[in-house]
């Protein structure tokens, strides 16, 4: 990581990604620029799904929300050494089409691999502070594990989803699945064979 030096604001860190070339791929954890690997198709599969899923639950159930992947967050209200971009979030629909960050956000979510498993437990942290968070997802690209973080009236519940046959369900977010639907499509719950 030559020509910068740890550990950077959010503003040093995004001119500095600015210079890279364009197929590296950068995230500022804890004020420290972190180059990420390239995602393996589980990995994108878990994400695509999660995706899909929200973007149809959240047309019919909320149109002012809309799902994305891998688009930046302006997290430094909250935590001024970090500059993640969660691997599916949910934001506002009229924001800008150019913008890459956003303040607002209303779930975030993160696949993880072992490469990554002990940044995703700090991003969980920082993406619950957040003022309009109200889910954080943590997804085991592994095995079957999903991690639930919700806002209720009572504070932050959690909870583990471990079976195929295990509910999913996000009412703020009109999603109601099974783990195996995030899984569609990987070695962990193959699509049927045509």
């Amino acid at each position: 990581m030559a020509g910068v030096s740890a550990p950077l604001s959010i503003k040093a860190f995004r001119a500095w990604v600015e210079s890279r070339p364009n197929e590296e791929h950068w995230e500022l954890i804890a004020g420290v620029p972190m180059m990420m690997a390239p995602a393996t198709r589980a990995h994108q599969q878990i994400a695509y799904n999660l995706d899909r899923l929200l973007r149809d639950a959240l047309e019919r159930h909320r149109p002012e929300w809309i799902a994305y992947q891998r688009v930046g967050l302006n997290l430094a209200p909250v935590a001024p050494d970090y500059d993640p971009e969660p691997d599916v979030v949910v934001i506002d629909t009229d924001t800008p089409d150019d913008e890459r960050y956003f303040d607002r956000f209303y779930l975030a979510a993160e696949v993880v691999s072992s490469s990554d498993r002990k940044t995703v437990e700090g991003k969980r942290d920082v993406y619950k502070r957040h003022p309009d968070c109200r889910c954080v997802l943590i997804i085991d690209q592994k095995r079957l594990d999903l991690r639930v973080a919700l806002l209720t009236d009572a504070g932050w519940t959690e909870r583990r989803l471990t079976q195929p046959t295990d509910e999913l369900a996000l009412q703020d977010f009109g999603l109601r699945c099974t783990l195996a639907d995030l899984y569609r499509g990987t070695a962990l719950h193959p699509q049927a064979k045509r």
